[in-house]
Formats: structure tokens, C-alpha cells, sequence
């Protein structure tokens, strides 16, 4: 099947070339550390003092002098007087005597003159003394000074993602807050006579808004805060107000609907009064239609109505450059390899984000669709768990074909084939 010749259509790559051009990540702001968390850094977070700031014990045990255990074997044990013990938190201790012992914490800071710590297993204590029956080398079992970090060195830099580990890093080094880049406010704007909110009753004709919902959850699981608006029928002057409003109070706006090219498909002119706007038909199946504009600076990007071709809009478009606004590269999500277990054929000419079932079986990835593909299937949406991405080039896929798959959401597989397969 040859590519309709009439169709001029624009590449997905140079449309996202051209999104990512008009976003930049939004100005740093000051957060406590569990706020701060799954943030990108605005900037360098840099060791106060060395780590460990003190030499300490590695485990628990009795703080010697190598040199003072260096023949002890299980016949014939190494016998220290016991001095006081250290425990962490103390303060300074004492320095250790010649030819003793002192009981010794995890974390505890070793005495001046120890220079290895006995495991607390190959000793025992009776009487006021140790019997020590292996030897230990200089330096066993204490975290020297410095040892890890420096100080004054860099722990973290601007543009990391704090996870876990560099939260910990920053409160190591005493920070309790963190400039970072800001979670972005997305508002979902739905548009069309026909569509009504969840919940509502419908009159003949109508439809419930499954697009503004489904493109909520996936912009907080980009890492954003989405409000869901609408739905705003097809009226210039309401669809203007509609956009205005919330454009004032978000970082970013996603609409649904009204970006093709029927009578009543108003946003890019409505948009174009408002700012600037423009828009494409794309290689892309589903989600040909995408415009994209803004309100002031604050960027809208239009999504078509039907809710697998809004969702594919997104992932292709929309969520690298949601990626950016929080200071992140503005790449797609990761792909993984999989293998095809059922034959696929398309008409080829368009990037194709395939509605799939992906899981695990056997230590593979198998993937298949999840159904009719039409841009208003809900049952292949219902179904899919992934994108089987299909270049433009391609018209058929054979089973056991290596196919490239991107989550649908997180982690997205599972490890049963879908129902009846």
C-alpha cells in the first residue's frame, strides 16, 4: 500500500523541533527537600565540610592499635585492658592508651591513637579486658576523614533529578532547602458542543470528555499538576474566554479538540487573535491534526478530539516539552525492544503509536496490538498498556519481528498475555 500522494504531511520530528524551540525550563524557585523531590536542581549543592567530617567506626566493635593485635589468632587471642566506650554522638573522646581497648559504636568517632577497629565477632570481652582472636590491618573497619567527599567539593550540580540519593546528599550537607525548577501547572481544556463532562447526562449526540481525563493523568505522570477545565463549546468569543482564563493561572495549556479543518473546528484562528498560533497535519496515526500557539507566554498546545489521537499527540509532542518546562531534556520516553507475537500490517506514509499490549513471558517482551486501531476505539485504549512504535516506512511486521515499545504509563508491562491471547 503506497502513501496517498495528496496528503502533505509534515514530519513528526520537525514539528517537535519546533515545539521544544518554544518552551524553556520555568525560573527556579526555593523548596524544602520533600518538596524538592523528583525536581530538577537549579543549582550546585557543594560539600560544607569533608565526608565523614571525622574518622569513625565502620561497625561495631573495640578501637585498637593494629599493631597491638597483629599476632592474635583463635589459640592464642591478643588480651586489652577495656577503656570507657564510644558511642556516636559523643563528643571527643579520650585518646586510647597504649596497649587497651575501647568498645567502639557504629558511626562513632574513633579515639586519637586507634588506628583499626575489631569486629565485635572475633572478640570477647570478660573481666574488664578483650580477648582479641584475629588480627586486624591499619585502617580496618574506619571511615577515614574526607574519605568519601571533600570539602567544598560539588555533590550535586544544576540539572540533576533529585531522586532519594540526592536528597539524602543535600541533607548530608545541611541543606534544607533547594532551588529547583518548579512543577508546571497544566490546564486540560476540552472543547466541542458534543462533549460533556464524566458524570453528566447526556443528551442524544453527546459524548462524555474521555480525552481531558485520560491527558490529566498523563501530565501528572510527567511530573506536572494538571487542572481539568471545560468542556467549552464551539463559540469564538466563549472559546477566547475559556483560553484566556486559563492561561492566566498555568505554565502550559493542552486543548482538546477543534484543530482540523471542519467548520467548527475554531482554535487555531481563535488562538491567533489571542497571541500567535499555528497549524500542522502530521505524520502521525493517530493525531494528524496539532497546532500549537500561545496566550501571552504561556504556550498552548492543541491536541485533536479523538481521545487515542489526543493521547499519541501527546506522547510525541506535548510531554518532551512538558519534560523541558521542569528543566529536563525535552526526549521522548524510553523505548525498549520487544518482540511482535502477532502480524501487523499498515498503510505506510506515518509514524504509527500503536495501541498495545506489551508483557513479559519467559524472559521476552511480547507485544501486540490491543485492538481496532481507529482513532476513536476506546476498547484498544482500554486494552493497551503501550505504544508498538512503527516507522512511516513500514507496511508489515511479521510475528517474532523486533519491534520497538515505549510504556504507556510508567513502567506499563506486565507479565501476562492479554485476555483470550
Amino acid at each position: 500500500m503506497a502513501p496517498d500522494p495528496r496528503e502533505e504531511l509534515v514530519p513528526v520530528g520537525t514539528v517537535l523541533a519546533e515545539v521544544l524551540a518554544r518552551v524553556a525550563p520555568l525560573p527556579p524557585v526555593e523548596a524544602s527537600l520533600v518538596e524538592a523531590a523528583g525536581r530538577v536542581l537549579a543549582e550546585t549543592v557543594r560539600a560544607p565540610v569533608p565526608f565523614p567530617a571525622f574518622d569513625n567506626a565502620a561497625m561495631d566493635g573495640y578501637a585498637v592499635r593494629a599493631g597491638d593485635v597483629a599476632a592474635a589468632a583463635p589459640g592464642r587471642p591478643a588480651v586489652l585492658p577495656v577503656t570507657s566506650g564510644v558511642f556516636a554522638g559523643d563528643h571527643t573522646p579520650p585518646p586510647l592508651p597504649p596497649g587497651a581497648a575501647a568498645p567502639i559504636a557504629t558511626g562513632a568517632q574513633v579515639p586519637e591513637g586507634a588506628d583499626a577497629v575489631v569486629p565485635v565477632e572475633a572478640t570477647l570481652e570478660r573481666d574488664g579486658a578483650v580477648a582479641v582472636v584475629e588480627p586486624v590491618g591499619l585502617g580496618a573497619n574506619v571511615r577515614r576523614r574526607g574519605e568519601d567527599v571533600a570539602e567544598g567539593s560539588a555533590l550535586l550540580a544544576a540539572g540533576d533529578r533529585l531522586g532519594p540519593g540526592q536528597i539524602a546528599a543535600a541533607a548530608a550537607a545541611g541543606r534544607a532547602r533547594l532551588w529547583v525548577h518548579p512543577r508546571p501547572r497544566v490546564a486540560v481544556l476540552s472543547t466541542g458542543n458534543e462533549v460533556r463532562p464524566p458524570g453528566a447526562v447526556l443528551a442524544p449526540g453527546q459524548v462524555h470528555d474521555a480525552a481531558g481525563p485520560a491527558l490529566a493523568a498523563l501530565v501528572r505522570e510527567a511530573g506536572c499538576d494538571p487542572r481539568v477545565l471545560g468542556p467549552v463549546p464551539d463559540d469564538r468569543a466563549r472559546l477566547a474566554a475559556a483560553l484566556a482564563r486559563a492561561a492566566s493561572d498555568a505554565d502550559a495549556v493542552l486543548t482538546v479538540g477543534g484543530v482540523s479543518m471542519g467548520r467548527r473546528d475554531l482554535l487555531v484562528e481563535t488562538l491567533a487573535g489571542l497571541g500567535e498560533a499555528r497549524g500542522w497535519r502530521i505524520a502521525l496515526r493517530p493525531g494528524k491534526p496539532f497546532a500549537l500557539g500561545a496566550v501571552g507566554r504561556v504556550p498552548v498546545f492543541g491536541l485533536p478530539g479523538n481521545p487515542a489521537a489526543a493521547l499519541a499527540a501527546f506522547e510525541a509532542l506535548v510531554r518532551p516539552a512538558l519534560l523541558v518546562l521542569q528543566g529536563r531534556p525535552g526526549t521522548p520516553r524510553p523505548s525498549v525492544a520487544g518482540e511482535l507475537a502477532t502480524a501487523f500490517r499498515q498503510r505506510p506514509g506515518r509514524l504509527h503509536l500503536v495501541r498495545a499490549r506489551a508483557w513479559r513471558e519467559d524472559g521476552r517482551l511480547l507485544v501486540a496490538p490491543a485492538g481496532p486501531q481507529g482513532a476513536g476505539s476506546i476498547a484498544s485504549l482500554a486494552a493497551a498498556n503501550a505504544w508498538l512504535v512503527v516507522p512511516p516506512a513500514v507496511e508489515r511486521l511479521e510475528v517474532g519481528a523486533t519491534v520497538e515499545v515505549r510504556a504507556m504509563w510508567g513502567e506499563g508491562f506486565v507479565d501476562a498475555p492479554p485476555a483470550g491471547g
